[in-house]
């Protein structure tokens, strides 16, 4: 690629006088340039051709007008393979200009500042450098319109190596073209929302873009007779925002539509207990939903309360966990069954599952010994899908928002930034909870607030236990998450005579008697019987008064949306749970209120809910 002329001209002037510099002194390519970036390259002793020596004109309008000329733009279009344009060249005393150097005024930058007037913003809408971009990538088989300080420092690596072909160039310039529309195209698109906005009621504009990068189809849909691609939103502001269209895939295994969704799910959750103190958190996910989540503890042992959680459910589902995978604790994962799985199996349990792998392992890292023990494992382990998302502990972007699809246009929302909002938190019973209680409701909620509404969750022990999800109604979703605890042997169905024996193994914390079976045991499992319970239809007709069930000890329930009336609580604490978080607001909550004191349930109001759809 042959550079003899170059023309400069840019707002912001970060490294361009080395650049321009290394132009001149190494390969002797002769420079033209305007206004401040003229000034600073002469000040700098590189020498400057001025554009208007060029044109013939001085710079007009206040600044409006200095490229706007038929002789750079002749240099910059002219296609040299064409004879009649280069006469055309030579007859007016033009040389082809072979190098456009342009950044364009920060409009964007300058309208974000609530102090910016109208008259401040249109003097930063930039003519003359965009037109340069525009004409310079139209002729790209003979231009090079390089964009930002990278591109400026491979060019020149590139020109001081003398390496690349005749098709390595062709590329080259193809990929600055391609980069230079796209950066008017956003240009453009910012003034257009702007000036959109100006005489709008509320400010808001009538227009709105997004810019997205095409990865590529996946496998298929959320069917196999569906087609789908991964589009990544490419205008995140902040390169350390968790994604998972954009984090490492340590692997060549091909993702599916619902790989994705699912994977993104355990994302948020995992990232969520981060960053309220929860690690190591170990999280399964099925469909959308947590079906397994554990902390509080050495890795290992988080991982084994998230996977007894639901054995089941676990199986063929995502992990994600918010640390580094190294190779003990992959081993562990690779060999779930037969250290966790099979034990039931052998003791006859009802849940035993019939083996156990992974679609996707989501984890901040994987360490080279923790995928060689992956990959090398059958018969699953050559086929999970591998994300490295990196550090979970950032932020997310309150700015950014979630875009849903619906016939013939997209919903847009906020973010739900809501988490642990305790200092909004409401103690409403005669009882507050205890502290170990409080350090189970902290989990219920934020596994509520990821689980698809009507969702009720049942956390005991830093281990969700049952999650009742997606149900038309609310006392369903507790009805299903109460059998999901006892189908997997989290809870153990009693007779009518058991009232008091549950209460006081519910309130042994307060009591002081002794510590029941730790959740997720052998032992526990062992008790459920090998039969497990006896209806295990949820919403099945069960005896005319409430059957109490014995619960080795706590759990505690999270509601995302507050109990239209008291019989899903009821349910609840038929099943012994001792505590109850949801965010109140109904009608009737005084008489769930009074529901929760006449069982010594402590019941806290959070104020604010989680519908997730």
């Amino acid at each position: 690629m042959n550079i003899r002329r170059a023309l400069i001209s840019v707002y912001d002037k970060t490294g361009i006088v080395e650049f321009a510099r290394a132009l001149h002194d190494e390969f002797g390519v002769e420079i033209l340039s305007t206004g401040g970036t003229a000034k600073l390259l002469s000040g700098s002793g590189v020498p400057v051709t001025l554009v208007e020596d060029v044109t013939g004109f001085p710079e007009m309008l206040d600044g409006r007008v200095k490229t706007l000329h038929p002789k750079i733009f002749a240099g910059i279009l002219a296609d040299r393979d064409n004879p009649e344009h280069l006469r055309q060249l030579e007859a007016i005393g033009v040389k082809p200009i072979d190098l456009v150097v342009v950044n364009l005024y920060p409009f964007e930058t300058v309208v974000a500042d609530p102090n910016c007037t109208f008259e401040q913003a249109v003097e930063m809408i930039d003519i003359g450098g965009v037109s340069l971009l525009r004409a310079a990538a139209k002729n790209h088989k003979h231009v090079l319109v390089p964009g930002g300080e990278e591109d400026l420092r491979s060019l020149l690596l590139w020109m001081r190596g003398d390496e690349l072909s005749d098709d390595g160039w062709g590329r080259v310039r193809r990929d600055y073209a391609r980069n230079a529309y796209l950066r008017t195209c956003e240009y453009d698109a910012a003034i257009t929302t702007w000036l959109g906005a100006v005489d709008t009621p509320d400010g808001k504009p009538t227009f709105r873009f997004l810019r997205l990068l095409d990865w590529g189809p996946l496998r298929y849909g959320e069917n196999s007779h569906q087609g789908a691609e991964l589009l990544q939103d490419s205008q995140r502001r902040r390169p350390m925002d968790l994604t998972v269209a954009d984090c490492f895939l340590n692997d060549e295994v091909e993702f599916s539509y619902n790989n994705y969704l699912d994977a993104d799910a355990a994302l948020r959750l995992s990232a969520e207990l981060t960053r309220t103190g929860s690690r190591p958190a170990c999280v399964f996910v099925k469909h959308n939903n947590p079906c397994g989540a554990g902390v509080g503890g050495d890795k290992i042992e988080v991982y084994r309360r998230a996977y007894l959680g639901d054995p089941n459910a676990a199986m063929g589902g995502i992990l994600a966990v918010n640390f580094e995978v190294d190779a003990e604790f992959a081993a562990a994962v690779m060999e779930t069954f037969d250290r966790f799985g099979r034990p039931l199996k052998d003791a006859g349990a009802s849940n035993a599952p019939g083996g156990f792998f992974l679609e996707v392992w989501v984890a901040s890292g994987f360490t080279n010994d923790a995928t060689q023990v992956i990959r090398t494992r059958k018969p699953w382990g050559e086929k999970v899908r591998l994300l490295s998302v990196g550090d979970m502990t950032a932020p997310p972007d309150p700015d950014v928002l979630e875009y849903r699809s619906i016939t013939g246009g997209m919903l847009v929302q906020t973010p739900d930034l809501v988490g642990l909002n305790e200092e909004q938190w409401k103690v409403v019973t005669k009882r507050a909870p205890t502290e170990s209680e409080m350090a189970d409701l902290r989990l219920a909620w934020l596994i509520s607030k990821h689980t698809k509404s009507n969702a009720i969750s049942l956390v005991r022990g830093g281990q969700l236990i049952g999650n009742g999800a997606g149900q038309m109604s609310r006392v369903m979703s507790c009805r299903i998450a109460v059998w999901l605890a006892r189908e997997n042997g989290h809870l153990v169905e009693g007779t009518k005579g058991q009232k008091d024996k549950g209460t006081e193994i519910r309130n042994h914390e307060r009591t002081g008697a002794p510590e029941p079976a730790a959740p997720g045991t052998l032992g526990e499992f062992a008790r459920a019987g090998a039969r497990g319970p006896q209806n295990p239809l949820p919403g099945g007709r069960g005896p005319e008064k409430p059957v109490r069930t014995e619960v080795r000890g706590s759990p505690v329930a999270a509601s995302d949306a507050f109990f239209p009336f008291r019989d899903g609580p009821d349910i609840l604490m038929d099943a012994g749970v001792s505590a109850i978080i949801q965010p109140g607001g109904s009608k009737r909550d005084a008489e769930v209120i009074a529901a929760c004191d006449e069982r010594g349930v402590a019941m806290i109001f959070t104020g604010a809910r989680h519908f997730r759809h």
